[in-house]
């Protein structure tokens, strides 16, 4: 290589890293108009591209690498890296994994890899593997530890997550993209799991539930004949008591209408317990009537066979 050559592609080096691409591409394309055979200098046309949002035009220019004698991986990951903005996951994949065939030992190409698998439909753990991968090879490279960062955040790692964001901040202390997501990850580390209903637990809750109803309120209506006195109200005032201690286990009371079955198993429960509290309140009082326990009874034994059936079935 000729050292006007050299100097010339570091100078595009330098403009695109210092974010002036279009620059970098002005420089470049008399010099590969003048060396088509030159693969460096295609890679950095590339690269310019990539920086600027040209993904087809760097397609293109990676293209033109590949055939050429040269860097083995670089084209590669060039190409992945500009097909994934096509929006070309799976070509994407292939080129970034060709990238690391053709160079194992470079962690950049694990870390494309890991990138333009983000996207892809089951590809989390593949991504997670290569930037744990590329962390591995590149200990001192923040960028490697950004991608295993949002590999793990991707899989819900949360301790990977901050590792990994930690990492890449104390070699890097300007990543704020680093610092951004590391506050995301406490902030999702901290935060209390939603409740999850325990359905298994919630059927056991209604079968012993609807055994207290129909049961208790059969006993109350045999009592009760002819006609109830004050003194029957403290027995189902008990029995309402250990309906109530067998409900607490139905929480969160929130999510039981989430489902159709359970929702009308629980209205119905409920309502069998509403009115035995009103009827034993009344039956305290002097009432004299049985209608209200009747109607009670009944709303327990329609709710118990769907306990039964609708438990039944999860066994």
């Amino acid at each position: 290589m000729s050292e006007p050559m050299t100097a010339v592609l570091l100078r595009a080096a330098e403009l695109t890293a210092s974010g002036k691409p279009r620059q970098a591409i002005d420089l470049l394309r008399p010099l590969v108009a003048a060396n088509p055979r030159h693969a460096e200098a295609w890679c950095r046309l590339a690269a310019a591209h990539l920086d600027l949002g040209e993904a087809d035009q760097a397609l293109d220019s990676a293209k033109r690498a590949m055939v050429l004698d040269g860097e083995p991986a670089w084209p590669q990951r060039l190409a992945a890296l500009a097909l994934n903005d096509l929006g070309r996951p799976q070509e994407a994949a292939v080129a970034a994994r060709e990238s690391v065939r053709r160079k194992p030992g470079d962690w950049r190409g694990y870390v494309v890899l890991a990138e333009v698998l983000a996207g892809a439909q089951d590809g989390a753990v593949e991504a997670f593997d290569s930037a744990l991968h590329a962390s591995q090879l590149a200990p001192t490279e923040a960028r490697a530890f950004q991608v295993l960062g949002d590999a793990a955040l991707r899989m819900r790692d949360w301790g990977t997550a901050e590792h990994a964001y930690r990492t890449a901040i104390k070699l890097d202390p300007s990543d704020s993209d680093s610092r951004a997501n590391l506050a995301t990850v406490q902030r999702r580390r901290s935060a209390k799991p939603p409740a999850q209903l325990n359905k298994a637990q919630v059927w056991r809750a209604l079968r012993m539930l609807s055994l207290l109803l129909v049961g208790g309120g059969l006993l109350a209506l045999i009592a009760g004949m002819p006609r109830p006195t004050p003194y029957l109200g403290f027995f189902t005032g008990a029995l309402v008591l250990c309906c109530l201690v067998v409900a607490l286990r139905l929480r969160p009371f929130t999510m039981l209408f989430g489902l159709r079955k359970l929702a009308v198993t629980v209205s119905l429960l409920a309502a069998s317990v509403l009115v035995l509290v009103g009827w034993t309140v009344a039956l305290l009082f002097g009432a004299t009537t049985m209608q209200p326990l009747v109607l009670s009874w009944l709303c327990a034994v329609v709710g118990a066979a769907l306990v039964y059936v609708g438990g039944g079935r999860r066994r």
